[in-house]
């Protein structure tokens, strides 16, 4: 397995620095504080991916279509000369 690079180390910090903290209390606990807030909702990971936009993935396999095609041929060119043996050797 690889290493991680500088360069990937570099990234991930970016990323981690770009997302604001999250703040997470337990179920049924509230936080000390000393004087009643009315914050914003505090946004999470998941704000920000249904913010971005996603394309969908397109894989172009053009090119292994000619390949397909000769094994195709040879396939059928082998099944042929199979059945014709058949028919000879008995």
């Amino acid at each position: 397995m690889p290493k991680k690079t500088r360069k990937m180390k570099q990234r991930a910090a970016e990323r981690r620095s770009s997302l604001p903290p999250q703040m997470e209390t337990p179920t049924g606990a509230t936080a000390p504080t000393a004087e009643p807030t009315t914050a914003a909702p505090i946004r999470t990971r998941t704000d920000f991916a249904t913010s971005r936009v996603v394309s969908p993935i397109t894989y172009d396999y053009s090119h292994i279509y000619s390949d397909l095609k000769r094994i195709a041929v040879f396939a059928g060119f082998f099944f042929a000369v199979l059945i014709v043996l058949s028919f000879v050797i008995k």
